[in-house]
């Protein structure tokens, strides 16, 4: 009677001692958790200090600007710098003050707040990306918003508070648009809160469609999340 052959892996197997076999595991384990963490750690975009440095000198600039101080106007952009151009829109604007003798503090550029959030300056992009029609972050944001979250715990930013906003591109309704920003907005606040964020220091908003970054509406780049500084 012909004995059943045993394949080339049966009969390794077999023989490999129980040591070596662990041996073998730990280390495929261990160059895996290696390859991964290396892989995180190239998929951030930016650093904490970009983030730090970033909100740092918008809050040097709104509390402490260079060559004089500034009186903070409520109304629109035209009645607190009537030499704006127009097609700026209403805002709320920190102007230079006007100094004893009747001049203007040119050298204090003017830091312009959002009428509804008070959120000042530039708009951090923290480079979230998300899954195709989603509010589920992607492995890469995590890594960039764990950036972020080191970064705004600065002590010098401690105390301050910060707008989410979550925008989106042209493609869609204005409805489905709204609700989408608004969702995404949410997880990636909610994400900072589980790093250890206070939820008090975040504001979360979502603009949907109606603030693209760019003119063409429907380019890629107005699929954004901002993170900006709330006027104090």
């Amino acid at each position: 009677m012909t004995k059943p052959l045993i394949t080339h892996d049966r009969t390794a197997s077999r023989h490999l001692k129980p040591g070596r076999i662990l041996l073998a595991a730990a280390l495929s384990f261990a160059l895996t958790g290696l390859a991964a963490g290396y892989a995180s750690a190239q998929d951030a975009t930016y650093s904490a200090d970009d983030v730090t440095r970033h909100f740092k000198q918008l809050k040097t600039r709104s509390l402490k600007p260079t060559g004089g101080t500034r009186a903070l106007c409520i109304g629109t952009r035209d009645e607190c710098n009537p030499d704006a151009a127009k097609t700026e829109g209403g805002q709320v604007a920190v102007t230079p003050e006007t100094s004893a003798n009747g001049n203007t503090q040119q050298n204090a550029e003017a830091l312009v707040a959002d009428p509804e959030t008070k959120a000042i300056g530039e708009g951090f992009n923290l480079l979230v990306s998300f899954e195709y029609a989603s509010a589920r972050l992607s492995p890469s944001a995590r890594v960039n918003l764990r950036e972020f979250a080191k970064g705004i715990a600065d002590p010098d930013l401690s105390s301050a508070v910060f707008v989410i906003e979550g925008h989106t591109d042209g493609i869609g309704s204005a409805p489905y648009n709204q609700r989408l920003s608004e969702d995404r907005a949410s997880a990636v606040t909610e994400f900072l809160v589980s790093l250890g964020v206070g939820r008090d220091r975040l504001k979360t908003v979502g603009y949907g469609k109606t603030r693209p970054k760019v003119a063409d509406v429907n380019d890629p780049s107005n699929r954004r999340v901002e993170s900006k500084l709330v006027l104090e």
